[in-house]
């Protein structure tokens, strides 16, 4: 029997490893995040990610610890990136509506249409999300958008106008409504 096969042999089944690791992983998001709901919903994502995973996974020590902790790191890194760049893309788009308008009627309609805009973006893919980010938001050439994300700049093209296309059927509901 080769190594692999007898390490796939002992392999606790998922719900195990769920049961036993899901207090620890917790916890140590908690420490992370500091927020504890915000350590819930990344713990929910670890443990998805690790049962998609788990068929792949060769156990090398005793327990999967090394290899869920690691997964729980990596998603509270990616958890305190997409917060920090929405945070500051609303700073930045509050910084720009409080400064063009005292008109506290229009102040108000504007923060409506900004929180109808940001509910329409989260329904897209997430890959079109990040073009339409960093093409808007941070302002980079398709070229730079498609370096930063790993693909073509045809791609990051196709990704940017799909993403349009997709947002106006959504916003034009909203305009109807």
């Amino acid at each position: 029997m080769s190594a692999s096969l007898s390490a796939i042999a002992t392999r606790p089944p998922f719900e195990e490893v769920y049961g036993e690791f899901l207090p620890r992983i917790t916890g140590f998001l908690r420490a992370k995040l500091g927020n504890p709901g915000d350590a819930e919903d990344v713990a929910a994502t670890v443990f998805a990610r690790a049962f998609q995973a788990y068929p792949r996974f060769e156990l090398r020590g005793n327990t999967p610890a090394a290899w869920l902790f690691r997964i729980a790191r990596n998603a509270a890194l990616d958890h305190c990136r997409r917060t920090v760049r929405r945070q500051r893309a609303e700073n930045a788009i509050s910084e720009i509506r409080l400064q063009s308008s005292d008109d506290p009627i229009r102040l108000a309609e504007r923060r409506h249409e900004y929180r109808v805009l940001r509910c329409a973006i989260a329904r897209l893919p997430q890959r079109q999300r990040e073009v339409l980010a960093l093409r808007l938001k941070d302002g980079l050439s398709f070229t730079a958008v498609g370096d930063r994300l790993g693909c073509s700049e045809d791609a990051a093209k196709m990704l940017y106008h799909r993403g349009v296309r997709s947002l106006r059927p959504l916003l034009n509901d909203w305009i109807a409504a």
